[in-house]
């Protein structure tokens, strides 16, 4: 009894360090070799978050490679540090921020119609001249009739050009 136990114990410690290799294709028939098998026009082989960097940034690495800068008058002279990559994104999101803006200064003045001003009035039930009897409903006023509110506005600073 003490033989076979000797025997087989070791035979289950291999067995439990091989783990589940032998059962590999039962449980997942699909082949994982994920290498990155490019070919020269394809692209290049990167992980996701470097991919998206190079995507919204595209000249970033560009601009870390170039050690030198030069100014107005030609002289060569040392670059600005990298932006970090929180400072890429505020710097991207305000950039957008800016164009919308922008594009709404460059819009020119649309006018509007300001809508009439208008009161509902509710009538209760009364008794007409001939024992007519009038139930309860609504009657609109128009207490105020719809305007144009930008054109005085839009037309004084072409005038005064």
């Amino acid at each position: 009894m003490m033989k076979s136990l000797s025997i087989v114990l070791p035979l289950l410690f291999l067995l439990l360090l091989t783990g589940c290799s032998g059962f590999k294709s039962i449980i997942n028939p699909y082949e994982e070799n994920f290498k990155c098998r490019t070919k020269d026009d394809a692209g290049k082989c990167i992980d996701t978050p470097s991919a998206y960097k190079e995507a919204r940034f595209p000249d970033a690495n560009n601009a870390d490679e170039a050690a030198t800068c030069t100014n107005v008058s030609g002289d060569k002279i040392p670059c600005h540090p990298p932006v970090s990559n929180t400072n890429k994104n505020q710097l991207t999101a305000q950039d957008s921020r800016y164009k919308v803006l922008t594009e709404l200064l460059e819009e020119p003045d649309k006018p509007m119609l300001e809508p009439p001003k208008i009161m509902r009035v509710l009538m209760l039930p009364y008794k007409g001249e001939s024992d007519e009897l009038f139930m309860t409903r609504y009657v609109y006023l128009k207490l105020k009739e719809s305007q144009w509110v930008l054109t005085d506005i839009s037309e004084k600073p072409k005038a005064r050009q």
